[in-house]
């Protein structure tokens, strides 16, 4: 069954990061056709024969490859999938008016066996026609399984996948309702309650307007990240209570994740790991079909039930409550418009039909559910199908039990009553308040107006009465997704119930020309000069009659239309795609101060990264063409107070430089932080020796080597003063001749030691 995994448990994180391991996004669903084709690809030869055969390919016998193809080719020509849909039989119309019904391509096999059952239907009877033309298809992993699929076994024995419908029959298959009656029906009722049906869109539209302001990440398996999933299921305006609520929803933020994704509300960015919400023309688009929309993928979530909410990610099985859904409708389809069906007269039904249809996972023992719960029917009919508009609520009198029937939507998106006419709507359904709150009345809305409120006011509370926010926030947004200021301004003055507050209005307008002070370009062209002589140098042999250049910078031009730019007159250095990583184009000179720009190689990023800490020479260019900026305290001083560190320059050195940061700009820095230790002297005391032998025996004979310190040559050591005089005694006692000259040591044949 065609379904979205919403999240359940949390990731690895520590101190709120995320855990780096989990970095490419979820895997994206095939488009159906390509699943169908790739799911029949995986047939035995001989099965896809059969197929092809009755579908009146006779000359395909021979071949060995493409078949899935030219099966795929010939049920896609003009009316054949219509055709063959009309030549089944009751049972098997009904089975793919279930695809139909819940506008999904795909379904598993005990699911829909479950759903069959439930509507009085022989699986056998329904399922195996459907294989035997291809309308269906088996996805398997093997051709094993697809051998296992043998029409003379129990159906339970068959083997558990997807059957995949080919997305051309989607248009042909109609919703065909079961042919037993179904009994009890009532038509002496009092009480009757509808809901009003905006619900979802309202829920809805709060969670595109968040998505549209923070994007949601998600981990590789498609789990939210923790932050992400604490956003959602803590927002007051999309879990919060609902206020016409005959059952509750439990998890209600998996659901309406879940519900987001399947009518593309909300949708997977291409390439990465973010969900973003869709462009606001959604709302232009859907607004009138988005009820029908929202009821049919009801239909199909598989990872989300009446009872208890999302399943746990490590859940293995399938929820069996889910498959109920659509049997329900289909039930009560079959009564008059003025008849209605007592929740426990239709749990009967399914007692008898389906023992065991209450099982929380497909693959939980039957007998060990046999009737007696009514709580997922009810969260069925009384929770998700009163909210979404598609139930009607009543008492039965005498008895005061509940009854239900289905609804004029309910009907529409069955198939069997023309749409429902449009909700009744009046003008001035807002009033705004001067503190730029907004309150709305959920009579005068519909699901457009729902989502145009949502563009430029911030969702706050959701109940009998809506609440938003307006603030400079909300009206950016609103501009960025194409709602002007005067069109801002029209919506709120036609629709409240009062004059617009001045200063809401002024307010809005402050907001707006902020906004329109950036003009954007959807492309231009940038050229950069090595100084801003050679801009004005350029400047004067400009073509005429065409787009002006801008000057955004004393050495940068930029040029909207790129066919204006005079080259033939310029000399072009180069040009950069700053897509890539940072280019070296900086050479440290000698000095280990100053830095030559090459011009070729530089970018428009450099400048403003070497402003931070070094000054440009006044010298000019130099006579190789390059720029020259030098490092100093004061705008090392400089650079400390817009945040540059050791550790910023140590990084940035090897990307614009190719080497390390230099031992002069270190030491710069350490003077600058204070961290540099106090510079010493003294005055060395050097022992010299006759040759390299004699001083390598000093350095390693016991009784010498602790007195002695650093070596400075192949005959000269430095000796701590204070070891001067044990040194001395030491040599003495080894039979070696100790004298101090200020001169180079004689040559002897012993060493001679001098200070």
């Amino acid at each position: 069954m065609s379904g979205d995994e919403v999240t359940a448990d949390s990731v690895s994180e520590s101190n709120g990061v995320e855990d780096p391991s989990v970095s490419s996004p979820p895997p994206q669903a095939l488009p159906p056709l390509v699943a169908y084709v790739e799911a029949l690809g995986k047939y035995p030869h001989a099965v896809a024969i059969i197929i092809a055969t009755s579908l009146g390919l006779n000359d395909v016998r021979r071949r060995k490859n493409g078949l899935a193809e030219t099966i795929s080719e010939a049920l896609a020509a003009p009316r054949a999938a219509e055709r063959l849909i009309l030549g089944l039989d009751h049972s098997s119309r009904l089975a793919i008016g279930i695809f139909a019904l819940a506008e999904a391509y795909e379904w598993s096999t005990h699911g829909l066996f479950l759903t069959l059952q439930c509507l009085d239907v022989d699986v056998r009877d329904a399922i195996v026609p459907l294989l035997e033309c291809g309308l269906i298809v088996l996805e398997t992993k093997d051709e094993a399984e697809v051998l296992a699929w043998n029409p003379k076994l129990d159906p339970a024995s068959w083997p558990r996948s997807v059957l995949r419908l080919f997305p051309g029959a989607m248009s042909s298959a109609r919703t065909t309702l079961p042919l037993s009656e179904i009994p009890n029906s009532t038509d002496t009722v009092r009480l009757v309650r509808e809901s009003d049906g905006l619900e979802p869109i309202l829920r809805l539209a709060v969670l595109w307007q968040r998505v549209s302001e923070a994007p949601l990440r998600q981990t590789q398996s498609g789990l939210l990240y923790k932050r992400d999933r604490d956003r959602i299921e803590e927002d007051p305006a999309l879990v919060g209570p609902i206020a016409d609520a005959i059952e509750p929803l439990p998890d209600p933020a998996a659901f309406w994740l879940a519900l987001g994704r399947s009518v593309g509300i909300i949708e997977a960015e291409a390439g990465t790991e973010r969900i973003i919400a869709a462009p606001a023309t959604y709302w232009e688009d859907n607004a009138f079909h988005l009820p029908q929309m929202v009821a049919s993928r009801w239909l199909s979530l598989t990872r989300w039930q009446e009872q208890g909410g999302a399943i746990a990610a490590e859940t293995v099985g399938e929820l069996a409550l889910p498959n109920i859904r659509a049997a329900c409708l289909l039930w009560l389809a079959k009564l008059e418009p003025d008849q209605w069906c007592g929740v426990e007269d239709l749990a009967a039904i399914f007692d008898r039909l389906a023992p065991g249809w209450a099982r929380p996972l497909l693959d939980s023992v039957a007998r060990d559910h046999l009737g007696g719960d009514l709580g997922g029917l009810e969260g069925i009919l009384l929770g998700t199908g009163y909210q979404l508009g598609l139930i009607r609520l009543a008492e039965e009198v005498p008895s005061t039990r509940r009854v239900v029937q289905l609804s004029l939507l309910g009907r529409y998106v069955v198939g069997i009553g023309p749409p429902p006419p449009p909700r009744p709507t009046f003008d001035h359904f807002l009033f705004v308040q001067p503190n730029f709150e907004i309150i709305a009345y959920r009579q005068g809305l519909n699901p457009r107006m729902l989502g145009e409120l949502g563009r430029f006011a911030r969702w706050g509370r959701i109940g009998a009465a809506l609440e938003l926010v307006l603030s400079p926030a909300s009206v950016y947004q609103s501009l960025e997704g194409g709602f002007s200021e005067p069109q801002l301004l029209e919506f709120l003055t036609k629709h409240s119930q009062r004059a617009l507050p001045p200063g809401v209005a002024e307010a809005v307008r402050t907001w707006s020309s902020r906004r329109e002070r950036v003009t954007y370009f959807a492309s231009a062209t940038l050229v950069e000069f090595a100084s801003p002589s050679d801009l004005e140098a350029a400047l004067v042999f400009w073509p005429t009659g065409r787009a002006d250049p801008v000057r955004i910078a004393d050495r940068l031009l930029l040029v909207e239309d790129e066919s204006a730019i005079p080259f033939t007159r310029l000399r072009l250095a180069g040009s950069r795609d700053y897509r890539r990583a940072p280019e070296a184009c900086l050479e440290v000179e000698a000095d280990g101060v100053s830095l030559a720009l090459d011009l070729g190689r530089s970018d428009l990023l450099v400048d403003a990264e070497l402003a931070r800490f070094a000054d440009e020479s006044r010298a000019g260019l130099r006579s190789d063409g390059r720029r020259r900026f030098v490092v100093t305290a004061a705008s090392l001083l400089r650079g400390s107070t817009r945040g540059v560190s050791a550790a910023t320059l140590s990084r940035w050195f090897p990307q614009r430089t190719g080497g390390p940061l230099p031992p002069a700009i270190r030491l710069l820095l350490a003077a600058a932080t204070g961290t540099a230790p106090p510079l010493g002297t003294s005055r060395p005391i050097v022992v010299r020796t006759a040759s390299a032998e004699w001083l390598d025996g000093l350095l390693q004979h016991p009784l010498t080597r602790p007195h002695l310190g650093d070596r400075l040559g192949p005959t000269a050591v430095i000796v701590p003063e204070e070891s001067l005089e044990t040194l001395r005694r030491v040599v003495e006692e080894l039979g070696l001749k100790w004298e101090s000259t200020e001169g180079p040591p004689t040559p002897l044949k012993r060493p001679t030691v001098g200070k």
